[in-house]
């Protein structure tokens, strides 16, 4: 019984760090609520855009100003629909085609580019940007052109993944990263972004990481900066194995992208791919189902296929699941069938012995009074149980203590939490999480519970052990002993052996240690006692008192 309880309390214990592993449940409400409401979104959108064309309508407009509403056009659709951006850019291109306004062509064809290469016409996408020549724009213009090139090369790294080229795309992309970082202004998101990704090109994911969350709070939920700069932060995340931190971020990013209609988005297949991983099928099909419907609606060719190379891998698990399930049910029809053909056996051989009820009867008689006598005896050794059970009851009402307060000191910091997400503190949250304060915590409660319970269950332990060690190994016994008095590691990883709990891994899962220590210690112990060979053994055979 004490062996369950411990295990009982470690359970408890374990199950409550991971609660607070796991704050992203919040964040995916909110994004199921926005995919739920994704008509309204896509309505809301169309109606700022429909109020652009109507505030023009039938006016007759300058150049400049159809230029600048074309921009403007392009700029609201360019992330929410392919088709009616290439159209208002398109004009722009043509109109300045050949025209002496070098810096006015750079910013349409550098736009036209992008929604090139969104849809795979990377080739296009490179002539047109080879029109423009960075030495006759102004500085703005030339980060746009930078930052295009640079956007060109990664596009081209995600087709030509597994393929010789793409270490060259990667450092083409790195070098337009450079020029856009010396004439940017160190404090302007072209700069931070760019130094961002080139340095986590480079390998420090740490100091992009820095970067990019420092910079975070500047941008506003919604926009399309803040689903880049997000998105990007869970591929860094991802880089260093920290998949918690990339799913927040990528939920971040998908939320975002929700919010504002942003249809060109990427974030909601990799969220896809994270819950088929973890086998959370229907949720993965239906976020899949999701990107295919925006990737469809918005008309981008490589998001497309990138979210139709996990299509035939879910309806894979689904036909997996489907085949486990008729199995399952065959093998249940076929155990009731054993089921009721056994029912069958146990009536008739019910009848057999009812008929043979009368004969048993004299038997019967003979055996309650050797009963009666066995049953005095066993209540005599009961009530000796009883008594030593109630010596134990007093103590394990301590570890119902310990549960007790670890449950409450975890409530107290889930709604801590709660709060600061609520609250949208990041930064506090993210340090709350981050912090093993409670943890140490949790484990020093943890400890003293331990030791104070079993020193009283076993007041001579440390004595007895001490008879089982040579002279020169023994453990000092303190004269003046209190009931709050501790055990040292070696002493609880025999006290563990004591409660009959052996295995290493599960010594230092309770412990809250290396199996390598746990082994270590164990080994001096062996070498420190009178008898080797049999040490463990004599300290299971240690009496409560």
């Amino acid at each position: 019984m004490i062996r369950r309880l411990f295990i009982l309390v470690l359970m408890v214990y374990a199950t409550d760090i991971s609660a607070q592993r796991t704050s992203n449940q919040q964040l995916y409400q909110t994004l199921d609520s926005l995919i739920a409401n994704y008509d309204q979104l896509t309505a809301e959108k169309e109606h700022r855009v429909a109020d652009i064309k109507e505030g023009v309508k039938g006016i007759n407009l300058t150049p400049e100003q159809q230029y600048d509403l074309n921009q403007r056009l392009y700029d609201e659709y360019v992330a929410y629909k392919f088709d009616s951006a290439f159209f208002y850019i398109d004009k722009n291109v043509k109109a300045l085609s050949g025209s002496k306004d070098k810096d006015r062509f750079a910013s349409s064809a550098v736009r036209m580019a992008h929604i090139l290469a969104v849809t795979g016409l990377f080739d296009r996408a490179r002539r047109l940007l080879d029109q423009v020549n960075p030495d006759s724009i102004s500085d703005q213009q030339k980060i746009a052109y930078y930052n295009q090139q640079s956007e060109l090369n990664i596009y081209r790294t995600e087709m030509a993944q597994f393929t010789p080229y793409v270490h060259d795309y990667i450092q083409r992309a790195q070098y337009y990263r450079q020029l856009v970082i010396k004439i940017a202004p160190e404090d302007s998101y072209d700069h931070i972004f760019n130094q961002a990704t080139y340095t986590c090109e480079e390998g420090d994911i740490d100091q992009a990481i820095q970067m990019l969350e420092g910079y975070l709070p500047k941008l506003q939920e919604g926009t399309r900066s803040y689903s880049i700069v997000t998105s990007t932060l869970a591929f860094f995340y991802q880089a260093k194995q920290m998949y918690e931190q990339q799913e927040r971020y990528l939920l971040l990013s998908a939320i975002s992208d929700e919010r504002s209609a942003i249809r060109e988005n990427n974030s909601l297949r990799s969220l896809a791919e994270i819950l088929m991983a973890r086998g959370d099928n229907d949720n993965a099909y239906r976020y899949l189902y999701q990107a295919i419907s925006e990737a469809r609606f918005y008309g981008s060719r490589i998001r497309m296929m990138q979210v139709s190379h996990m299509a035939p891998q879910i309806l894979q698990l689904y036909d997996t699941e489907r085949a486990q399930t008729q199995r399952r049910t065959t093998l249940l029809l076929i155990v009731i069938s054993i089921i009721s053909l056994f029912l069958v056996g146990i009536f008739i051989y019910t009848l057999i012995l009812y008929r043979k009820k009368h004969a048993a009867g004299l038997q019967i008689i003979e055996m309650n009074k050797m009963l009666a006598k066995h049953t005095e005896e066993i209540e005599s050794v009961n009530t000796q149980m009883k008594e030593a059970n109630r010596i134990k009851e007093e103590y394990i009402g301590r570890f119902l203590e310990l549960n007790s307060m670890l449950l409450s000191d975890t409530e107290q910091r889930l709604k801590q939490l709660n709060r600061l997400a609520r609250e949208h503190k990041l930064e506090e949250l993210y340090a709350e999480l981050k912090t093993m304060e409670p943890v140490n915590k949790g484990i020093r409660t943890f400890h003293s519970h331990f030791d104070t319970a079993f020193l009283n269950i076993y007041p001579h332990f440390i004595s007895e052990v001490n008879k089982l060690l040579t002279d020169s190994n023994q453990f000092t016994i303190e004269s003046n002993a209190t009931p709050t008095k501790r055990l040292t590691t070696e002493l609880r990883i025999l006290a563990l052996i004591r409660l009959d709990i052996t295995d290493n891994q599960e010594i230092a899962d309770i412990l809250r240690s290396s199996i390598t220590t746990i082994y270590t210690y164990r080994s001096k112990l062996k070498s420190k006692a009178i008898n080797k060979d049999s040490f463990e053994d004599d300290v299971r055979r240690i009496a409560t008192y």
